[in-house]
């Protein structure tokens, strides 16, 4: 819950701080009090280490979890060690919200696998113009994210 120093005189948080019931649309700046928020951008790709090539691979980001701010990406197929062409993401810093991440993908033996649909690792400015890595680790069955920033991994299961 917000401390009362943080909301306004309606009650709710101001802007610039995430809420999954009523989340910040503006993405401006910020109201007196709350932080400013930055839109920032990077670079998305997957790398498939599943050890079989993958088809029907479809990443996905959100900012806060938002789908007014996602952004997504499909390949028909990756082959194995093969890495994706990138797509623009778009992020803020400066803002109490984090930064969602989803794939899905057939493997060879048509099987669909994903990852929880509230994943998330959360970019900062030094991600920002920076190329974000999505390992595909079929050892593991992990999703593993790598950025300038910091790293994360969450299973994948079959869905």
């Amino acid at each position: 819950m917000c401390s009362p120093a943080r909301l306004g005189l309606d009650g709710q948080p101001l802007s610039g701080f995430d809420t999954r019931l009523s989340p910040d649309k503006t993405r401006t700046t910020a109201k007196v009090g709350a932080p400013q928020s930055t839109q920032q951008t990077a670079n998305a790709v997957v790398v498939n280490h599943w050890g079989a090539p993958i088809t029907n691979v479809t990443l996905r980001h959100r900012y806060s979890n938002n789908p007014e701010y996602q952004q997504q990406d499909n390949w028909a197929s990756l082959a194995e060690n093969a890495t994706s062409s990138s797509f623009q993401v778009i992020f803020w810093t400066g803002a109490i919200g984090h930064d969602y991440w989803w794939i899905q993908f057939e493997d060879a033996n048509g099987k669909i696998w994903q990852n929880k649909q509230n994943f998330y690792c959360t970019l900062s400015s030094p991600d920002a113009g920076n190329t974000l890595y999505f390992f595909v680790n079929g050892s593991a069955e992990e999703l593993q994210c790598q950025f300038v920033s910091t790293q994360c991994d969450v299973s994948l299961y079959e869905s």
